[in-house]
């Protein structure tokens, strides 16, 4: 798998910005792949991390060294995945400005069904809002220990939050915030809507919060597949690593431990 840093400019945000992206590569033998279009995967970032926390922490690299997959890793600062009220324009970014800059240079479908999306914390939330706000654009998303607004606000600075969010609350927003007010949307939607799959820590302090929103899930959209997974575990990458492959298989790739160096 090849493994490049871009510094892209965005027009949603109005400036410079960083994505990492593993490129497939099959590494014992030269073939012509022109033509070809891959899967993507984006892979989303948690709170005070970035572009390359993924890559330093975890094991996805290795996961996924082997896999006829594109996996995008995008940089968001602190941004809740949202177009801040006083900020930049990061929800934009994500779910529809850098997955049509991407198709213009690389070789990534257009088939929702092969694209996925991912995140862990911050990113887990930013993976429920992209998936239940844009049905249409995604197959299947793994919230890693995401939790909801209400249940995350005792956690960030209050100057943050309301820098994000706004003083005047969070109806100024064009997208909702909360979590539960995207679940009742999706129910009205009659269009394509994502596989969701939940993995969370049973010592991990959003767990009962994950639990909660995978329930209302199922109960507002018996018409979407919400499912779930616990095990012992904490909000950090030790969980996150033991949640990666689970998570490809979810995806519909299986992990190569025979994989030769």
């Amino acid at each position: 798998m090849i493994h490049s840093t871009f510094t892209m400019r965005s027009v949603a945000l109005d400036m410079d910005t960083k994505v990492d992206i593993l490129l497939p590569e099959d590494r014992h033998k030269t073939e012509d792949l022109r033509g070809i279009k891959y899967p993507v995967l984006y892979v989303l970032h948690g709170y005070k991390n970035d572009n390359s926390s993924w890559l330093h922490l975890s094991n996805l690299f290795l996961m996924c060294r082997d896999l006829k997959l594109i996996v995008v890793m995008p940089a968001v600062n602190n941004s809740m995945y949202t177009d801040e009220y006083y900020g930049q324009n990061y929800y934009t970014w994500i779910t529809e400005e850098l997955p049509m800059k991407l198709k213009n240079y690389l070789p990534i479908t257009d088939d929702p069904e092969q694209t996925f999306v991912m995140g862990e914390s911050m990113g887990g939330y930013g993976t429920l809002k992209c998936a239940l706000s844009k049905p249409e654009n995604y197959g299947k998303a793994v919230v890693l220990s995401g939790a909801n607004i209400p249940a995350l606000e005792n956690n960030i600075a209050g100057r943050h939050y309301y820098g994000v969010f706004g003083l005047e609350g969070v109806q100024t927003l064009n997208v909702a915030p909360d979590i539960n007010v995207l679940i009742d949307e999706l129910a009205k939607y009659q269009g394509h809507k994502p596989k969701i799959m939940f993995y969370c820590g049973t010592e991990d302090m959003v767990y009962e919060n994950c639990r909660q929103m995978a329930e209302k899930l199922r109960e507002t959209c018996p018409d979407v597949f919400a499912g779930e997974e616990y095990w012992p575990g904490e909000h950090n990458y030790f969980f996150w690593n033991q949640a990666i492959p689970k998570a490809l298989k979810f995806f519909g790739f299986e992990v190569r431990q025979d994989s030769v160096i």
